[in-house]
């Protein structure tokens, strides 16, 4: 992989080489991707062949893309790899904000500096129109709910304790309840097509290409 790193990393390419995602081939049985890719710089055409080997998660390679995304990354230290490979923790909610919208916008305010945006506050906590509020279920299915005072939910590890701090600041009380293992909790690394004047070291979404698998191969 550094051959094709270093290539697109090149101050000649970054400046005026181009390159192009031509196929993307995944194949679920024996759980690896192939990405075609095409490189130009001053006539030189290359083509290579990224396999990844037991990917968890391909985002965003609609084709447009590449157009500004050419500069190759692998990285293992990621917002995006913690979210998605760490650990868990499941806990209780109790209270209501006495400013809803003010608790969400600190929420994602402090979320965004951790994550760069990698992560939505929406994919933590799913609905924020029915948090802190009980239920009206229809009859006769109320009888079969336990309508409780307050909220079970699962956050990632890595951010608990910055939620922990702002519900506390918004007087919700949060408590720890069980450590969740992560079935993907092994070494898994990130492959990035960004662009550093546009998204600097990637740790700023901006719909970049990306892949999360254990193993990366160029051929």
């Amino acid at each position: 992989m550094e051959e094709i790193i270093e290539y697109t990393n090149s101050e000649n390419f970054k400046s005026f080489g181009n390159l192009e995602m031509q196929k993307l081939n995944y194949n679920a049985i024996n759980s690896f991707a192939e990405i075609y890719i095409q490189t130009e710089l001053n006539e030189t055409i290359k083509h290579w062949k990224i396999t990844a080997k037991h990917p968890i998660r391909i985002g965003f390679f609609e084709s447009y893309n590449f157009l500004n995304y050419r500069e190759i990354s692998l990285i293992d230290e990621h917002a995006l790899l913690n979210s998605i490979c760490d650990n868990y923790i499941s806990c209780s909610l109790e209270g209501k904000p006495e400013n809803r919208f003010t608790f969400i916008g600190e929420l994602c305010y402090e979320m965004e500096k951790i994550t760069g945006n990698w992560i939505s506050v929406n994919e933590v906590i799913t609905s924020f129109k029915t948090l802190f509020e009980k239920e009206n279920y229809p009859h006769p299915f109320s009888k079969f709910v336990e309508n409780k005072n307050d909220e079970t939910l699962s956050l990632p590890e890595f951010l608990f304790e910055t939620i922990k701090n702002i519900c506390e600041k918004h007087s919700i009380l949060i408590k720890e309840i069980d450590k969740i293992n992560n079935a993907f909790n092994y070494q898994n690394q990130m492959l990035i097509f960004g662009n550093e004047i546009v998204t600097g070291k990637n740790n700023l979404f901006l719909n970049q290409p990306h892949v999360i698998a254990q193993e990366f191969l160029l051929e």
